[in-house]
């Protein structure tokens, strides 16, 4: 048997390649690569090592459809359903994929690869930042920010990350620090295709899920798998039913975020469970499925009041 060298289109180590395999798992990251793509990578390599490429010439092929991912995304909530999400994910991360492709071979040849990361995704953010200030009607930009954040979430940050390169946590990671510490009341998290995947099943109950493990109950307890099954089944359902989680997603991760911190946060937590959570379990049980809606909103609208924003922020 014998071998070509190639390089692993993931990790960018240098390899061996059987030449009788047109599949194989990369010695160094573990990733399933094909065979003649690891020859490409290191054929490749060697043409922008020749051309005397840098990163920023590299980068710069891509640079305006980078920062333009996030306005190309009018609708992310369009299609964010449990039976339509794979198929629109999937061809969001084809369409997308050429730019990802190309960042990673910058950072490959950068020779600062931290600053570079730090650079693009300030420069998106940026982007992301003049587009929202530029909206004068409070409103339109508080509806504007909350669809941001979910395109970020659910399709953005999830795309990157799928492509499993060696740029794809810091790049991720990176983006989402930067995010959250441009815009005021928000606090999106790295997410990925498979999270949000079994997501649906779990439907993201950031606050459900809080109190739950508070109270010491499994991931899989009966409370949660309720409320879950509940907010695919008929929250879904409603015709309002996107734009409230659309609202969730923006306040729910801030609000178990500051209750946490704070020293009473059990205590916290076990009012929420006996005050709301089991009288809407016990309205599921009877079928009083809009009476569940009301209270479960009432406490979301509660909890914003209450913890959305941090001591400092009302102090200042």
């Amino acid at each position: 048997m014998g071998f070509k060298e190639g390089v692993c289109p993931k990790c960018h180590e240098r390899i061996q390649v059987p030449e009788d395999r047109e599949r194989i798992l990369c010695m160094y990251c573990g990733q399933e690569i094909e065979t003649a793509a690891a020859v490409s990578a290191l054929k490749e390599e060697k043409e922008i090592a020749a051309k005397g490429m840098s990163c920023m010439d590299i980068y710069g092929e891509v640079e305006e459809d980078f920062l333009s991912m996030l306005s190309k995304l009018d609708d992310p909530m369009k299609g964010f359903k449990k039976q339509t999400y794979e198929g629109m994910f999937r061809e969001y991360y084809r369409q997308n994929l050429y730019i990802i492709e190309a960042i990673e071979k910058a950072y490959c040849v950068a020779e600062d690869k931290d600053a570079f990361i730090r650079q693009i995704s300030s420069d998106f953010v940026g982007r992301a930042k003049e587009a929202l200030d530029a909206i004068g009607k409070k409103s339109k930009k508080e509806d504007r920010q909350i669809r941001n954040n979910m395109a970020m979430v659910v399709y953005i940050i999830p795309a990157i990350v799928e492509f499993k390169g060696a740029s794809s946590q810091i790049l991720s990671d990176t983006l989402v620090e930067i995010w959250n510490d441009t815009f005021d009341k928000t606090c999106i998290k790295t997410s990925s295709y498979d999270l949000i995947e079994s997501g649906f099943k779990r439907r993201f109950c950031y606050i459900t899920t809080a109190v739950c493990e508070s109270l010491h109950k499994g991931d899989d307890c009966y409370e949660l798998n309720l409320l879950r099954d509940y907010r695919d089944s008929y929250m879904l359902s409603r015709e309002d039913g996107e734009a409230v989680i659309q609202e969730y997603y923006n306040v729910a991760p801030t609000i178990v975020k500051h209750i946490s911190r704070r020293p009473d946060s059990d205590e916290i937590y076990q009012g929420i469970y006996e005050n709301y959570l089991k009288k809407c379990v016990h309205l599921i049980e009877e079928n009083e499925l809009e009476e569940c809606r009301r209270i479960y909103s009432d406490m979301v609208e509660e909890m914003e009041k209450q913890f959305f924003f941090s001591e400092d922020s009302r102090r200042s």
